[in-house]
């Protein structure tokens, strides 16, 4: 169990340095030179787009080398954009969705035969799981240990697959958390969001929708007190 000193010092390590004037205008003015991959940045969720673009940094400063990639509620055509910036270092890949198998791929009782993976990828799947502690637990049981867990989730969102939505977001505490009981070395927490875009999101100047960059005046602007989405890197223990 999470102490209150533990609490504090995950905050004080992995959140709180992010509150600085670099971090809040990391992408101010934004960088649209890199919307250049296959996974085109027109028409996409921009809050996403942000989180590509830290995911390149720690694909840079971790220098991954990836025996077994596994991509969770996903597959490997084209749908997790991040897999761009593994290419390379990667050299075999396993993409799984519900869909395709429930009672084998629900992460609430996952059964994959290999339990070997290095690196895991969980994209935009944790608010649609009713037990995110099982669902990290079993995770963990099918990577070798210091392999690595890379999550991006909403931290405030509008309701959307119902009836499997059960949380409205998780805040950059929360996550790191979730990922420090269920057994992983939280290694990086990130987030992003601002005022004009929560006001796209819930309708309040515009159609109720996600945005997309272009629709948004300052998109790259990071207000810490608004945050719409959160991502970390873990190791399994």
């Amino acid at each position: 169990m999470l102490t209150e000193n533990k609490i504090k010092e995950i905050y004080e390590q992995y959140i709180k340095v992010n509150y600085t004037k670099e971090y809040k205008n990391r992408y101010h003015p934004l960088p649209v030179h890199k919307n250049n991959k296959n996974w085109r940045w027109e028409g996409k969720d921009f809050p996403r787009v942000i989180s590509l673009l830290e995911f390149e940094r720690y694909v840079n400063k971790y220098d991954f080398q990836i025996e077994k990639l596994l991509l969770l509620n996903a597959d490997w055509y084209g749908s997790e954009p991040e897999v761009e910036f593994l290419s390379g270092r990667y050299k075999s890949v396993l993409g799984i969705t519900y869909d395709d198998n429930p009672e084998k791929y629900d992460l609430h009782r996952l059964q994959i035969k290999h339990k070997d993976f290095d690196f895991v990828m969980l994209n935009q799947t944790l608010e649609h799981v009713y037990n995110p502690y099982t669902c990290l637990t079993n995770v963990k049981e099918h990577m070798i240990k210091g392999g690595y867990l890379y999550i991006n989730v909403p931290a405030c969102n509008i309701p959307h697959s119902e009836p499997f939505h059960f949380y409205t977001g998780y805040t950059p505490m929360g996550l790191a958390a979730l990922a420090h009981e269920t057994g992983y070395e939280i290694l990086e927490i990130g987030q992003w969001g601002n005022k004009e875009y929560l006001g796209r999101l819930f309708g309040i100047t515009g159609e109720r929708w996600w945005a997309e960059y272009n629709m948004l005046t300052a998109p790259g602007i990071n207000e810490i007190e608004n945050p719409v989405i959160t991502w970390g890197l873990f190791k399994a223990k």
